[in-house]
C-alpha cells in the first residue's frame, strides 16, 4: 500500500490497517497469555491504541481512526470509573493523558496535510469521543480519596462549553450545523444541564459545584481553554455559540444568589431567564443577517413553557390546551422561517 501511495484504493488502504490493527490486538493478547503478565483488561486497550495509532497516520485509514478514539475513550471512562469506586491502585491520571491522546490524532484529522476535512461519520465520533472523555476526565477530577466531591457539575458544564467553542476556520464557519457535530453535541450537553438546572435541588448543586471545581488545577485549565476560545469565535462573529456556551457561566454569576435561607429558586429562576434570552439571542440573530440558529431558539422556549406549565398548579385541560397551543404556535414560526429562508435565498421578496 506505501509503494502505490496515492494509486492505492481507499478500501485497499483501509482494509490492510484494519487487518495490521486487529494482527497488533492479537500478538498483545497472545504474549500476555503466554507469559502471564500481570494487568486489567484496560491495559490491553491502552497499549493496543498506543501501538496501533501510526496506521492511521501512514495509511490514513479513518476506521482505524475511529476505532482508536472509541478505545481512548472507553479507556478513559474505565480510569475515571476506577477512581471514583476509590481503586487507587493502578489508575492513571487521565488529566494528563487523554488530552495527550486525543492529540495523538492529530496528524489525520483534519486531515494528512491540514487541510482536509474528515468525513461525516469521522467528524461525528471526533466529536463524541472528545465530549465524553472530558466528561471521564471531569469526573476524574472531581472524585476525591475520601470520596466524590461536588465539583462535577460545573466541570461538565464548561466540558461542554470546550467542546462547543472549539475554534473553526471560515469554510468550517460555513458549513450546515450538520457537520460540526462538536457545535451539536456541545450544545445539546449545555442545554440539557441547563434545563435540569431550572429545578430548585439541581440549581442548588450546580452553584455548590463552583467552590469546589474553583480549587482543582483542572478546572482553571478548561477556563482558559474556554476564554481562549470564546475570544476566538467573538473575532469571527460565533455570537450564537457564544450565547450558548454562555450557559455555563450561570453557576458562578449566580453564586452570591444561593443561600441556605432562599435555598436554590433565585438560582433555578436566574437559570430559566438566562436560557429565555439565549433563545431570543438566537432567533434574534438569524432576523440581523447573523448567523443564528431560530428554530432551535423557538424549540428552547416551547421546552421552557412546557416545564413551567408542567410544574404549574393548574388543571390537566389547561396544561393540554397549552401544550397544543405551543405546538402549534412553533410549527406555524417553522413555517415562517421556511417561507423566509427561501426568499432569501432566491433574491425575492415575500408575495
Amino acid at each position: 500500500m506505501l509503494q502505490k501511495d496515492e494509486s492505492a484504493k481507499p478500501w485497499q488502504r483501509e482494509a490492510a490497517a484494519l487487518v495490521q490493527t486487529l494482527a497488533v490486538g492479537a500478538a498483545l493478547a497472545l504474549v500476555s497469555q503466554i507469559y502471564n503478565l500481570p494487568g486489567k483488561w484496560t491495559d490491553l486497550i491502552f497499549w493496543w491504541c498506543v501501538v496501533s495509532v501510526p496506521l492511521a497516520w501512514v495509511l490514513r485509514s479513518q476506521a482505524v481512526a475511529t476505532a482508536y478514539l472509541i478505545g481512548i475513550t472507553v479507556w478513559t471512562i474505565a480510569q475515571a470509573a476506577d477512581r471514583g469506586f476509590g481503586f487507587a491502585g493502578g489508575v492513571a491520571d487521565v488529566r494528563l493523558r487523554y488530552p495527550l491522546l486525543l492529540a495523538g490524532i492529530l496528524p489525520l484529522w483534519p486531515g494528512p496535510e491540514l487541510r482536509d476535512r474528515p468525513a461525516a461519520g469521522g467528524r461525528l465520533v471526533l466529536a463524541a469521543s472528545a465530549l465524553i472523555g472530558l466528561f471521564a476526565v471531569a469526573v476524574y477530577a472531581a472524585a476525591q480519596p475520601l470520596g466524590p466531591s461536588n465539583a462535577l457539575p460545573w466541570l461538565a458544564l464548561l466540558s461542554a462549553a470546550a467542546v462547543l467553542l472549539f475554534p473553526l476556520d471560515r469554510a468550517g464557519i460555513a458549513e450546515p450545523l450538520a457537520c460540526r457535530p462538536q457545535v451539536l453535541f456541545g450544545g445539546l450537553a449545555l442545554v440539557i444541564m441547563a434545563l435540569i438546572a431550572t429545578y430548585e435541588d439541581p440549581a442548588r448543586d450546580f452553584v455548590r459545584s463552583v467552590g469546589p471545581a474553583l480549587g482543582l488545577g483542572w478546572c482553571w485549565l478548561l477556563l482558559t481553554a474556554v476564554a481562549g476560545f470564546a475570544i476566538i469565535a467573538f473575532r469571527q462573529g460565533r455570537f450564537a455559540v457564544l450565547a450558548v456556551a454562555g450557559l455555563a457561566l450561570v453557576p458562578l454569576l449566580a453564586a452570591p444568589l444561593a443561600s441556605p435561607q432562599a435555598g436554590g429558586w433565585p438560582v433555578a429562576i436566574t437559570y430559566s431567564l438566562v436560557l429565555l434570552a439565549t433563545a431570543i439571542a438566537l432567533i434574534a440573530l438569524e432576523f440581523v443577517g447573523r448567523q443564528g440558529a431560530a428554530r432551535i431558539g423557538a424549540a428552547l422556549i416551547a421546552l421552557l413553557v412546557i416545564l413551567r406549565m408542567a410544574d404549574a398548579d393548574v388543571s390537566l385541560l389547561v396544561k393540554g390546551l397549552a401544550f397544543i397551543v405551543i405546538g402549534s404556535g412553533f410549527l406555524a414560526f417553522n413555517l415562517f422561517i421556511t417561507r423566509r429562508r427561501r426568499v432569501d435565498a432566491t433574491g425575492g421578496s415575500p408575495a
